[in-house]
């Protein structure tokens, strides 16, 4: 079985767009990645679908079986903080 840890990260939503795509995320209106990094199993926001924003910032994460580093010009997010803004997983 394999243990999966749910990453937060908080930032600017260029970057943090930037971060998802380079992990095999799409946005709308674009055509998916060829292939999701083998360390990641699902991300929020789903493909396809634009990250939540709170005053300028925004909120994302991936479920992931392995460690990712934390993507140039965003932060660690706890999962208290993310659960709050954005709801229960």
């Amino acid at each position: 079985m394999t243990e999966w840890t749910m990453i937060c990260w908080l930032g600017p939503p260029e970057a943090s767009l930037a971060a998802l795509r380079s992990l095999g995320w799409h946005g709308p209106e674009e055509s998916p990645a060829e292939a999701a990094d083998p360390r990641v199993g699902g991300f929020i926001p789903a493909p396809g679908t634009a990250p939540q924003t709170f005053d300028g910032i925004a909120y994302v994460a991936v479920a992931a079986n392995a460690a990712i580093a934390t993507p140039p010009g965003l932060a660690p997010a706890g999962p208290e903080l993310f659960r709050a803004l954005l709801g229960g997983f």
